[in-house]
Formats: C-alpha cells, structure tokens, sequence
C-alpha cells in the first residue's frame, strides 16, 4: 500500500465532469493506497465546500484523508471577478495562487511524513502546471489535455461574438503551449505523464519530446453494480430516444445536432437535452424556427440519479463538442449499453469504435451536419442497426472500467517511482565524475 499525495482541486460524488473524476479515482483506488487529497472546489467556485464536507461526516472513505485547501484573502479577491462573471480569466490568476498554497501545504506535509508519490489529478488542463513538481519525490501528472485548439472549420455555427472568442483563445492557448516555461519545467520534471487523448500525447511529444501514456481521464464506475448490462433492443414502431447531455454553451456546441435534426425526414424520434446554459433560449428558439421543437425535450440542470434514469430509456447519445477530453457522457453512456455519435476529434476519437458507436469526421461545418443526419436517418430507419452497436457497446465496456483503470493506475505509480529512482541514479553518478 503505497501513500500518496494527490491533489484534486474539483472533487465531489454529487457532480459529473472533473468532480466525477476525482471522486471516482479516491473511491477505486483508496482500496489499494493510502491517500491525502489536497482539494480546492466541490461546487461552483473556489472554496465552495460545504456539500461536500457534510457529506464526508457521514460517508467518510477508508484510507482517504481530505485537505481542504481554502484560497486565501489574495485568492478569493481575484475571484470575485470570475464569480460575479465580470472577468472569467480572472479565475486564472487565483488558482495559481491556490496552487502556491497547496505546493507549501505538500511541501509541508512530505517534511514530516514518508511518502511514495504525488500525484496532479485535476483538472486534466495542461495550463497550469501548479508547483508540486518541485518537490523531490516521485512524481506524476495527469491525465491531462486541453493542448489541441478548436477546429475553425466549425465555427460557422457560431455567432461572430464566438468565433471572434475561439479565435482569440485558439491564439492564447498555441502561445501558452510553447512560451509557459513553468509547464516546460513540469514536462521535464514528471516522471510519468498521461494524456488524456492520443491528440494531446501526439502535441507535446511532437513539441516538447516528452513522451506519455494515452490514458482517458475517467471511465465506467462500478460497472456490474450502478449499471446492469443493459442492451437495446428496438422494433420498427419504436420512438428512438436521443440524448444531448452538458452545457448549453458555444464550446458544447448543440447547434450542430440541431441544424442536422431539421434535415430529417423521418419523425420516430425525441431529443432530450439534458442540461442548462447561457444558450439554452437561443437554442430553443432555433428549434422552433426549424419546426422540430415537438420532438424537443429540455430537461434543464437535474439531479444525478434523474440523469441516470433518462439513460435507462435512451437509446442514442450525441456529443457535438467543439472541444472535449473525455466527456463523462461517454461513460454513462457506455454503462446503459447506448451507443454514441460524435465528432472524430478529442477523446471520442480514441474512445469510440465501429463497434460501440459512429464518429463523424471534420472537413466543413456542412459536410458535418449533412453526415450527421445521414447517419440518424440510417439508424431511425434501420433501429436494429442500434441493437448491434448496443451490443458493440457491451463488447468494449470491459476496456474502460474503473475496475480496469485501478490496476493500471497502480502500475503506472510503480514506473513513476522507478523512473524516478533511475534519474536520481543518473544525476547522482553524473556528480561522481
């Protein structure tokens, strides 16, 4: 049982995305490790606790102790800004701040106990590489992403507002990538790194020569118990259930599926938009405008278990993102035996086969949209051509299991240690000379 230090700086069992992440991770694998997480966010912003530790009162974790990392006068003045949605990127400046508390916190800790590892979990963006690196025990990152810019070739579902923002963020995020020397200085420093999709690996081995294991960032939680094998099977006079889950926000992109659903000719289906966001009234006004909004459910912001309960009736999943690393969606997806069209790009590229799904590739926003309602034609027409993915869907859920992920983990803490030790080793004989 090794002891590591692990810093989650989202972590929550109520929320999907990078909290699920975190908890997911504690829960597998505190059954083989004893573990300290360092964590700065289980709501919406920085400091946000509460839930969280009222749950801890009565649901601690064996093997787990968690550091609640509060920001600090500094911290919580820049983020106002952030809160108050006056200036996003001021989030930015306070979380950097938060990760020189949580480095002096680490430092701190490992003075006065042994440990094995530290462990950078989340968020998975590259951006801020944080300072734990610096401290001289072995070390790993990741899996991180975030690297790959989003594809110009579909902002024209934009509004000139978006696509003047990608644009520029296309711009920052090239110039973070190549001129951060603090994330050079990480790179170099890690001693194992994962990625989250194979695009990220490929970036920063192609630009820093750093190699990595592609490894997704989350996967199917207890797969025999929360979700039973579960496999569609569909007639002809069924109505086919599709489902869009995440913010309705540019970068998610939900206009994609919409302009591809106006161009159906057949009406055996309904989409339930799961989620809320700063674009849900303009997307329901495009709906209408398309005339499809009879078929349109908008389930708004709901709870986990109602999410989990629309998974049980649904039937396809569709991911539009613009830019993704590996969307929880996927996951939940997979675990009800749904098969999933997406966007040959980000993680679903990596994820997603012949066998479990369909990916769309990107030459222009129209030859996007025309493809994707080919492809929905086909499988609306054809349900049973559903039935066979759904039963792809449970051929590849034993690849992507937490179960699965948990024996990796621990082999990849052991290359960590190892390849710290062979360093140590290099430079100590390199000074005898």
């Amino acid at each position: 049982m090794k002891k590591i230090i692990v810093l989650a700086y989202q972590i929550s069992p109520f929320r999907g995305s990078e909290y699920s992440v975190a908890w997911n991770y504690v829960t597998e694998m505190s059954k083989d490790n004893e573990l300290v997480v360092l964590y700065g966010a289980s709501g919406n912003h920085m400091g946000d606790f509460d839930d969280f530790e009222k749950n801890l009162k009565f649901n601690g974790i064996k093997n787990v102790l968690f550091l609640a990392i509060k920001p600090n006068i500094f911290a919580r003045t820049i983020n106002v800004l952030n809160k108050k949605d006056w200036f996003s990127y001021a989030f930015y400046f306070a979380y950097r701040i938060w990760h020189l508390q949580a480095y002096n916190i680490a430092l701190q800790l490992t003075k006065n106990e042994k440990f094995d590892l530290i462990h950078f979990l989340n968020p998975i963006g590259y951006r801020e590489p944080g300072y734990l690196w610096k401290i001289n025990i072995p070390y790993m990152w990741g899996p991180i992403s975030g690297t790959v810019n989003r594809p110009i070739l579909l902002f024209k579902g934009l509004s000139t507002k978006e696509k003047v923002f990608f644009q520029i963020r296309n711009w920052i995020n090239t110039l973070q990538f190549i001129h951060n020397s603090r994330l050079k200085n990480a790179l170099l420093r890690t001693d194992l790194l994962l990625t989250a999709t194979t695009e990220n690996q490929k970036k920063i081995q192609d630009y820093y020569n750093k190699s990595s294991i592609y490894f997704p960032e989350n996967g199917i939680v207890n797969s025999s118990i929360l979700f039973p094998s579960r496999k569609i099977n569909l007639d002809s006079n069924d109505i086919i259930n599709i489902l869009w889950i995440g913010s309705i926000d540019a970068r998610k992109s939900l206009i994609i599926l919409l302009d591809a659903l106006a161009m159906l000719n057949i009406n055996n289906w309904k989409l339930h938009v799961i989620g809320d966001g700063p674009k849900k009234i303009s997307m329901q006004n495009i709906a209408k405008q398309v005339q499809i909004e009879n078929n349109v459910v908008w389930h708004g912001q709901i709870t986990r278990e109602d999410v989990f309960n629309l998974l049980q009736l649904g039937h396809l999943n569709v991911i539009s993102s613009l830019g993704e690393g590996n969307p929880t969606t996927i996951w939940e997806a997979m675990a009800n035996g749904i098969p999933t069209i997406a966007l040959n790009h980000c993680g679903m590229k990596d994820v997603i086969c012949e066998k479990c799904g369909i990916r769309i590739d990107i030459s222009s926003y129209d030859q996007v949209i025309n493809d994707i309602a080919d492809v929905l034609s086909d499988l609306l027409e054809n349900p049973n051509k559903i039935n066979i993915l759904s039963e792809g869907v449970n051929e590849c859920i034993g690849n992507f299991t937490w179960e699965m992920r948990r024996k990796l983990f621990n082999q990849f803490y052991n290359t960590a240690i190892e390849n710290w030790k062979q360093k140590n080793e290099t430079i100590y004989y390199a000074r005898q000379q």
